[in-house]
């Protein structure tokens, strides 16, 4: 069973958003059904790719000037942090399978409905393309 079953419909509009959740999705399956060091070399994989995601939203927020940047900055900041310390107790021994199979699936959707839905509605109505 997949942690997150994603689809179009949870697309929210913007290109780069959509391309980059869906391959948070998978990568998030993957870390839910990986173990040891597979495990870990999928998680600084997602790492990764959530501070690529993450510089692409924040300077899409300052060229629309969307309202809560500051916030919505925040929120990466916090998370990226959690999954580091994720990370280091992962290569500690402990295998945080709950956190995988519940909590970082619940963030991603969390952010996707809350967040992001807000961000990417205020850019593309500020004439966001890219």
């Amino acid at each position: 069973m997949l942690a997150i079953e994603w689809h179009d419909g949870l697309n929210v509009g913007v290109a780069f958003m959509d391309e980059d959740h869906a391959e948070a999705a998978a990568l998030i399956n993957a870390l839910a059904t990986s173990s040891g060091p597979e495990r870990a070399a999928t998680l600084e994989t997602f790492i990764a790719h959530c501070r690529e995601h993450f510089a692409r939203e924040e300077a899409m927020m300052e060229k629309t000037g969307f309202f809560a940047h500051g916030c919505h900055q925040g929120e990466h900041v916090r998370v990226l942090a959690e999954l580091e310390g994720v990370l280091a107790r992962l290569k500690g021994g402990d295998e945080q399978d709950g956190y995988f199979a519940q909590a970082l699936p619940q963030w991603l959707m969390n952010h996707r409905n809350t967040m992001d839905f807000v961000t990417a509605e205020f850019a593309r109505a500020a004439g966001f393309t890219g």
